[in-house]
C-alpha cells in the first residue's frame, strides 16, 4: 500500500505535531531529533508506522508531554530510566493517536496474549516486568483518553500480588504521568522485591 500525500496531510492536521520538517525517502522512516523534528517517510510503509512517528513528533514538541516521557538530568542515573521512559512514550504515543481520532489503528495494534505473557511470565524483576506490561498495555492508553480501557479483558483469570501491584501502579499513573512519579511508585511498589 502506498501512502498517499493527503493522508499524511491529514494526520498532520490532526496530529497537530508542532513545526516538522517532512521529507519523502526510499529508506526506512524515521524520526530525527535535532533543533527541528525531521520525519523521513517511506511512502510504501504502513499508515499506522507513519502516524506514530508523527505522534512522537508531537510528544518531543508539545511542552506538557515531553515533561512526562523524557530523562532529566536527575533520572539520568537512576536505574529504569530509559525503559520507563520508553514505556511511557509508547502509552503517550497511542493516547496521542487515540485523541487524534486514529483509536481504530491503536485498538487494531494491542496484543493482548503478549501483555497478559508479559504479565505472568515477564521478567523476575518485577519492576522490570512491570515497565515491560506498562509499554505493551495500549488500555492504559485508552484510559488516558477517557475511553473504555480492556485491562479487565487481559486479567481476567489472573490474581496474584504482582497483577494486584501493577493494577495499582496503572491507577496511580492516570493522574500522576511522569517519568520521575513512575520509577518513585515503583521503588515504593516493589521495595522488597
Amino acid at each position: 500500500m502506498v501512502i498517499s500525500e493527503e493522508f499524511i496531510n491529514d494526520a498532520l492536521d490532526r496530529i497537530k505535531p508542532g513545526e516538522v520538517i517532512i521529507t519523502y525517502t526510499n529508506d526506512q522512516s524515521s524520526v530525527d531529533i535535532d533543533d527541528l523534528v525531521s520525519i523521513k517517510i517511506n511512502i510504501n510503509d504502513d499508515e499506522y508506522s507513519i502516524l506514530r512517528l508523527i505522534a512522537v513528533a508531537k510528544a518531543h514538541n508539545d511542552p506538557v508531554l515531553i515533561t512526562k516521557w523524557v530523562i532529566t538530568d536527575e533520572l539520568a542515573n537512576r536505574k529504569y530510566s530509559r525503559v520507563g521512559s520508553l514505556a511511557l512514550l509508547s502509552r503517550i504515543i497511542d493516547y496521542i493517536l487515540i485523541e487524534s481520532g486514529y483509536d481504530t489503528y491503536v485498538s487494531r495494534s494491542f496484543n493482548s496474549q503478549e501483555l497478559r505473557h508479559t504479565l505472568i511470565n515477564g521478567p523476575q524483576d518485577l519492576k522490570l516486568r512491570a515497565l515491560e506490561a506498562l509499554g505493551l498495555d495500549v488500555p492504559f492508553s485508552f484510559k488516558m483518553a477517557n475511553r473504555f480501557d480492556k485491562i479487565d479483558d487481559v486479567v481476567k483469570g489472573l490474581s496474584g500480588e504482582f497483577i494486584s501491584r501493577y493494577l495499582d501502579l496503572r491507577s496511580y499513573l492516570l493522574n500522576n504521568t511522569s517519568l520521575e512519579y513512575l520509577l518513585n511508585y515503583l521503588d515504593l511498589l516493589f521495595r522488597n522485591a
